[in-house]
């Protein structure tokens, strides 16, 4: 007895022992947060907060399924890991994770987790394209696989800050993608995505100290998605592709923000059988994803810290499932925390980076905010934190049901001492738009507002003092779900593209266009029989996204040179043969008859037959042409002139 005494004595002290180490070592965040009933059966564990090294023995068992082995896999930056489970989990089935760790939310090293019941695939829908009407498609001889919707600009006036406009056309008419104008709306790059996919929020971001460009590209269904973040450089090639992780099904539509050091913050929408529910519900899912591993760094679910009750959403309404959430915008605020918008709520949330709890509510049911007049917003899109502390918002308010009389763009500024949120400027469209979904508001450096009108197909800019001073639209009622102006300079790996058409006298008009770059000042063209006897022939301004350029000349094959402002070669074409004019002059058996009637017989060694015309000059005054006359493929004719009297 005494001895069993003993050793119950010495596993009482040891117990004690690990307790204090573990609460005396720096604090752990873990994803499942502890408690956590949204996680899905694929999850992985998620220890931020201790280097890889440090995370120990991790012990993981479920309540149905058992002890799970697994591995470690470390985060890129050194501060964390995820515990990789060799198996999945069952639904329905809580989860005990057991460390040495100072875990947050945990006790003595230990905490648990729930696993839910998915409810099956996102399935993607067909994406209806509007009517192109009049004028409501672009076409470009250089690149006929381009066909991407006409924008119109109704006014221009000197914007505060420079830049190009970023917007992702959603319905066509012909081909959705990202989209990049100048200032002017003429096209500089598009990327035409597959048939039923869309691109969402494109725009430029900073990555490991480059500007890149980011989009949201996949399906959609009942205003979720299913998808992937993409990143591309400088010269338009894919540096990184960002996925869901833990079981998700795939990025959501809604939110694709790039942190500098190489993080991701995304959106999933997750449909789960939730218990005293009928039908399905959607939780909405916040991840931190490691760009270089693909890990996760973060997750947060809104079905863990927001109660159902604040959602305007019922259960009945119209949808294949109650989503009772819908988040769609991340904001990182200034202190390292997150601040969410939540539109079925009316609200934004402001989220702990390291244990997922709200801090505070703004707006809703349960604002934790005293709002001044014209604070509260209905189905709000695009918080975003501003260097100022001020916030900004893209308030839809048209739901349904219509709450405002139109929507809005609108600064706010929230006084944490008092725990009030007062409107500063508020900016709405002439005449008045009202958007039932998406929408952005952009302030820019300069201090003018850069306005997206989500399902209305405008893009506007505002002055400081609230002046519309720019507005365009697509020509076509297609939609962007948001709108951007950034600077941008890109140079393709890809060269010029070029097309060329005959027309009359001897004029051919040669078509140039490259996609994406931004520094083209001008366009040279060369000419000659053969890709290594081409000299320049003409020229011209780059005018929009293809410059047409006439040029006089016979010669069968064509490139062009894309100019910068100092005249320097940027990228030169591939060579195009017409095909039409590979023609040898035989000048020594030309012949001139006593009535100025003349002849020049010439060979043709195309496979085609030859299409010729002629000017003849004495010095510089021209004193014959002939044209229209055709030489049989492989063989010889004689193009005929008529001297001038001059000539003669």
């Amino acid at each position: 007895m005494p001895r069993f005494s003993l050793a119950l004595l010495l596993l009482a002290i040891a117990s004690l022992a690990t307790a204090a180490a573990a609460s005396a070592a720096p604090a752990v965040s873990v994803f499942p947060t502890p408690g956590s009933r949204s996680a899905l059966p694929g999850t992985q564990i998620v220890f931020r907060g201790v280097a890889p090294a440090g995370i120990g023995s991790v012990q993981v068992v479920g309540s149905r399924t058992g002890a799970h082995a697994g591995s470690v896999a470390a985060d890129s930056d050194g501060q964390g890991g995820s515990f990789l489970p060799a198996n999945p989990f069952a639904a329905g089935e809580t989860v005990t994770v057991t460390t040495a760790l100072n875990i947050l939310g945990g006790r003595s090293g230990s905490f648990q987790f729930t696993i839910a019941k998915p409810d099956g695939a996102i399935p993607p829908e067909q994406i209806p394209l509007v009517a192109a009407g009049a004028n409501g498609l672009q076409h470009f001889r250089s690149r006929p696989d381009l066909v991407p919707g006409s924008v119109t600009v109704t006014k221009r006036g000197a914007p505060a800050s420079l830049g190009d406009i970023f917007v992702a056309p959603q319905q066509g008419p012909v081909q959705n993608g990202p989209m990049l104008l100048d200032p002017s709306g003429n096209l500089i790059w598009f990327k035409p995505l597959p048939k039923n996919q869309l691109a969402t929020d494109f725009r430029v971001q900073q990555l490991q100290g480059q500007p890149v460009l980011t989009w949201w590209q996949g399906y959609t269904n009942n205003g979720s998605g299913r998808g992937e973040g993409v990143i591309y450089d400088s010269t338009y090639r894919q540096i990184a592709v960002v996925n869901a992780a833990n079981g998700l099904q795939g990025a959501d539509l809604h939110e694709f923000l790039v942190t500098p050091q190489g993080q991701a913050y995304i959106i999933a929408a997750s449909p789960l059988r939730w218990p005293g529910l009928r039908k399905a519900l959607m939780d909405s899912v916040v991840q931190e994803i490691d760009i270089k591993t693909g890990l996760v760094l973060f997750e947060w679910h809104a079905l863990d810290h927001v109660p159902l009750s604040e959602s305007f959403f019922k259960p009945s309404s119209p949808g294949f499932v109650f989503d009772p959430y819908h988040l769609n915008s991340i904001a990182l605020d200034r202190d390292g925390n997150l601040i969410v918008s939540l539109r079925n709520t009316w609200a934004d949330y402001k989220i702990n980076h390291q244990t997922g709890a709200v801090m505070w509510t703004l707006g809703s049911n349960r604002s934790s905010f005293r709002l001044g007049p014209g604070v509260q917003t209905a189905f709000q899109h695009n918080l975003v934190v501003n260097p100022d502390g001020t916030l900004t918002i893209f308030d839809d308010g048209a739901g349904p049901p219509a709450v405002h009389s139109q929507s809005r763009a609108i600064r706010i500024a929230i006084n944490i001492k008092k725990m009030t949120a007062t409107l500063l400027q508020q900016y709405e469209h002439s005449p008045p738009l009202s958007s039932m979904f998406e929408g952005g508001y952009q302030a820019l450096p300069g201090g003018d507002a850069f306005v997206g009108w989500g399902s209305q197909p405008y893009f506007s800019e505002f002055t400081a003092a609230g002046r519309l001073d720019f507005d365009a639209h697509f020509t076509a009622p297609t939609t962007s779900y948001r709108a951007y102006r950034f600077p941008w300079f890109g140079q393709p790996a890809t060269v010029p593209a070029l097309a060329a058409g005959s027309g009359a006298d001897g004029v051919t008009t040669v078509y140039a266009s490259w996609n994406g770059a931004t520094d083209v000042a001008s366009w040279r063209v060369l000419a000659g029989a053969g890709p290594g006897a081409l000299e320049p022939v003409g020229g011209g301004r780059k005018r929009g996204f293809e410059t047409a350029i006439p040029v006089h000349s016979e010669w069968p094959d064509f490139e062009v040179q894309a100019l910068g402002s100092s005249g320097q070669v940027l990228s030169t074409s591939g060579v195009l043969s017409t095909g039409t004019n590979r023609i040898s002059i035989f000048g020594h058996s030309a012949f001139i008859s006593p009535s100025g009637m003349g002849g020049l017989p010439v060979g043709c060694f195309s496979t085609r037959p030859c299409h010729t015309s002629a000017t003849v000059s004495a010095g510089r005054t021209v004193i014959a042409r002939a044209g229209g006359q055709y030489v049989p493929a492989g063989g010889g004719g004689t193009v005929l002139f008529m001297l001038s009297g001059s000539g003669r």
